[in-house]
């Protein structure tokens, strides 16, 4: 592990100000990520995945699945470092397949190390962080989407093994966890009530995948998975049996936050990219940025991604203070950061997107510019991955009026 671990700060009140190790570690993956991801996000746009060599140099960055403990192989990393890695790799690959892959090995590798299985933590988190298994989440269904009530992937208990039955889909990684081996965390309905929450291989017996083709993040496969009584030892199951919904909600919460810094990183190079076009391109004999038209929108997305940057660094703070440490007598307020943030991170960074393509014209259209790379990832954000703008609109709705307004009981 190149990266030194960077030890998390005792936590008391919020500072704005980050430590000398966490702006080198900061500056550590925005290196590689300008050395090894820009050159290589076309390829991995084009070729349709994420290749083995960048996935070798970060396990080496000690990057893949940082929040886990170094017993594992992880950093052990606090959410804010988390989240700043998360930011450059945005910033990195602008088709956001990388981000996806480093998020979801970040949030879920965390959910398995706090309450998996000491034998399950043996077997998979290792290999996990070492870049060579996938590790993914599997909750929404053909047929449910966000409404749990809904599911009909059953799991039962049969002596020392589970037994699964059901379909899930619109997961990531399906391609991944069987070219490198690994799976998903799979919700289950449970006998009775409840859900359970298990670590499934995807190369199970009984088990067969499907690949959807996406509009974009093409370095990262998107399909489902159909489990035909596919039997997994109970050392997979995460936490209690029944509580696998708590377990899931804890996960989101984390990657919910991971997939926003990405969006503030997509977002500062949008506008990066936009302000050295405005400062060179030449219309009517001066820069385009001299006319307010363009420089007033610079202006106003800028403040904007300031904005949600903060928002996104107390989310990850409040992560640290209460989450990560198992406290949950925070959670409506983790519930209402993280849900804040995920709403707007994504609709800002796609907005930055656009409007920068705008100013240049017929050549931001092109993918000789690059600049759609950025936009059709990040719409992946908006539909649906880690819960789409409406799921987090309905979460804040229920904090800020209570359960009796939900849409459903």
């Amino acid at each position: 592990m190149l990266l030194a671990r960077v030890a998390s700060p005792v936590l008391t009140d919020m500072d704005f100000e980050l430590s000398d190790e966490e702006r080198a570690f900061q500056a550590a993956v925005r290196t590689f990520g300008d050395r090894v991801l820009r050159p290589n996000e076309k390829r991995i746009d084009r070729e349709g995945r994420i290749p083995d060599e960048v996935l070798r140099e970060m396990a080496h960055l000690g990057l893949l699945a940082m929040p886990v403990s170094t017993d594992y192989g992880g950093m052990g990393a606090s959410a804010i470092l988390t989240e700043l890695a998360s930011e450059e790799i945005g910033r990195g690959d602008f088709s956001m397949a990388t981000a996806v892959f480093f998020l979801l090995e970040a949030g879920w590798g965390y959910i398995l190390g706090q309450h998996g299985a000491d034998a399950a933590k043996r077997e998979v988190l290792p290999a996990v962080c070492a870049g060579k298994a996938f590790l993914g989440i599997a909750t929404t269904e053909p047929t449910g989407g966000s409404d749990l009530h809904a599911m009909r992937t059953e799991s039962r208990r049969d002596g020392t093994s589970f037994v699964i039955r059901g379909e899930k889909a619109f997961l990531s990684g399906v391609e991944e966890a069987r070219r490198l081996g690994g799976g998903h965390l799979t919700l289950t309905k449970a006998p009775g009530k409840g859900f359970n929450f298990i670590y499934v291989p995807t190369r199970s017996e009984g088990a067969t995948t499907q690949k959807f083709e996406n509009m974009g993040r093409m370095g990262i496969s998107t399909g489902a998975i159909t489990y035909r009584d596919v039997r997994v030892p109970e050392a997979y199951l995460i936490g209690q049996e029944g509580r696998g919904f708590d377990y899931a909600m804890e996960g989101f919460s984390v990657a919910r936050t991971f997939v926003s810094a990405a969006c503030v990183g997509a977002a500062e190079r949008a506008l990066e990219e936009g302000m050295k076009y405005l400062r060179e391109r030449q219309v009517f004999g001066q820069p385009l940025g001299k006319f307010e038209g363009p420089q007033f929108e610079l202006v106003d997305l800028y403040t904007q991604v300031e904005a949600v940057k903060w928002q996104c660094r107390r989310a990850a703070w409040l992560l640290d203070r209460y989450t990560l440490r198992g406290d949950s007598s925070h959670r409506s307020e983790v519930d209402r950061a993280v849900a804040s943030v995920k709403l707007t991170a994504p609709q800002v960074a796609f907005e930055c997107v656009k409007r920068v393509m705008m100013w240049h014209g017929a050549s931001g259209y092109t993918k000789d510019v690059g600049l759609e790379l950025g936009l059709r990832g990040i719409m992946s954000y908006m539909v649906g991955a880690e819960g789409g703008l409406n799921i987090m609109r309905i979460i804040l709705g229920r904090e800020l009026l209570g359960r009796d307004f939900l849409p459903y009981k």
